[in-house]
């Protein structure tokens, strides 16, 4: 059964935590993916001369929260953001720096989450395959949001599967979902019901077009659009953009 509500998709999610490493880990240029869109958000923050403040909204296990580290350093303040409990308790299981904390909650509670967790706007957001499981009257919604929470001058990173207007890439996408990524959630034992759903999910998902116009609508500029290799290219997209001065 597809998971139909925020609460549904939330369990699902719990029930593939413990398997989800190891399927992402099966999945070529998945962390090198992240890596790389981390480092672009990083090396677009201005130079202030001291570590940075960033949010990783929608972090799952961690492997997003990582990257950044990777490309931010140990001082850097990180705040990872999920709704999914299960994602989370994989996530805090795993060796981080001190400044580095995670909260459960949803992209829509961001506004009251960051009045909490921070003492003013981060320098900078990543989201990486959040916005799809956003609901989408509230997507204009969420990333606005995110655009308040980030200082003016800072950037956001948005990496996600965009095939909607392709028939090649949705084609490819169908493949590898029915081909690979579902036998392979079956043979671990990782939950094939989320992975049903993320095939559906990046069919129903925005366009590069329609996200570009709802980071234009939030205020945002300086947007650029990069896609991956490999399998990925014209599928898997990151999209930066900067919160004007």
């Amino acid at each position: 059964m597809e998971p139909t509500s925020g609460t549904l998709l939330a369990d699902e999610f719990d029930r593939a935590a413990p398997r989800y490493d190891l399927l992402t880990s099966l999945n070529p240029g998945y962390v090198d993916a992240l890596r790389d869109a981390a480092r672009r958000l990083v090396l677009s923050l201005p130079v202030t001369g001291t570590a940075p403040t960033l949010w990783d909204l929608g972090c799952g296990s961690g492997l997003s929260t990582q990257a950044l580290v990777d490309a931010a350093g140990p001082g850097a303040r990180i705040v990872g953001l999920d709704a999914s409990a299960g994602m989370l308790a994989q996530a805090q299981e795993k060796d981080w720096p001190d400044h580095v904390s995670f909260v459960q909650a949803r992209a829509q509670d961001l506004p009251g989450v960051a009045e909490v967790q921070l003492d003013g706007p981060a320098d900078g957001a990543f989201a990486a395959y959040l916005l799809r499981n956003v609901p989408q009257e509230q997507r204009d919604d969420v990333v606005a949001a995110i655009a308040d929470q980030v200082r003016p001058g800072g950037w956001i990173a948005l990496q996600d599967y965009h095939v909607k207007g392709s028939r090649a890439a949705e084609a490819v996408w169908s493949a590898v979902c029915w081909g690979v990524v579902t036998p392979l959630s079956m043979a671990v034992r990782g939950n094939p019901a989320i992975y049903r759903y993320l095939w559906r999910s990046v069919l129903r998902n925005d366009s590069t077009e329609e996200l570009q116009a709802r980071l234009e609508r939030a205020g945002l500029t300086d947007i650029t659009w990069t896609t991956a290799g490999g399998w990925q290219r014209g599928i898997l997209h990151t999209v930066l953009a900067r919160r004007p001065l």
